[in-house]
């Protein structure tokens, strides 16, 4: 009788488990603005790269948007930024992983520059300005636009 009376706990917490959930994380699956027609892709900069050890992004990251703005000749360029928000992902290490906001940049022609700011991931809006300008960035941060009007 004693074997019973022990084993009834033992089966009660069957099926429970402290054990860190290993199952796999939902990819995020990002889509960005397209590359102006006969424009230059400058690619992507993901600034979570390396979560939650990230590194400084130089403003040589920028030149490719910056020269192309200047000359008038279309180009774009991706920035995907940490928001507030968690993604409710983490790293292999525990740590949270924010949701990205991403802001694109596409130059249409001399002072035609066009910054669609996307934070759907962090449970907010699209918005696009129309902008003429950009601000050279500080180190560590994008450029600024200027000139701009809601889009």
């Amino acid at each position: 009788m004693a074997v019973v009376a022990c084993a009834a706990p033992l089966l009660a917490a069957c099926g429970t488990s402290t054990a860190p959930d290993s199952s796999p994380r939902p990819t995020v699956e990002r889509t960005y603005p397209p590359v102006p027609a006969g424009g230059t892709d400058c690619g992507i900069t993901d600034e979570m790269s390396g979560w939650p050890t990230t590194t400084m992004v130089g403003p040589a990251v920028y030149s490719c948007l910056t020269d192309a703005l200047g000359a008038g000749r279309p180009a774009r360029l991706v920035v995907i930024q940490p928001s507030d928000a968690s993604s409710g992902r983490t790293t292999g290490d525990g740590y949270s992983i924010p949701a990205g906001i991403l802001v694109t940049y596409r130059v249409f022609g001399p002072e035609r520059l066009e910054v669609t700011t996307d934070r759907r991931e962090a449970g907010g809006p699209v918005t696009t300005r129309i902008c003429t300008g950009l601000v050279a960035p500080a180190v560590g941060s994008a450029p600024t636009p200027s000139g701009c009007a809601p889009g």
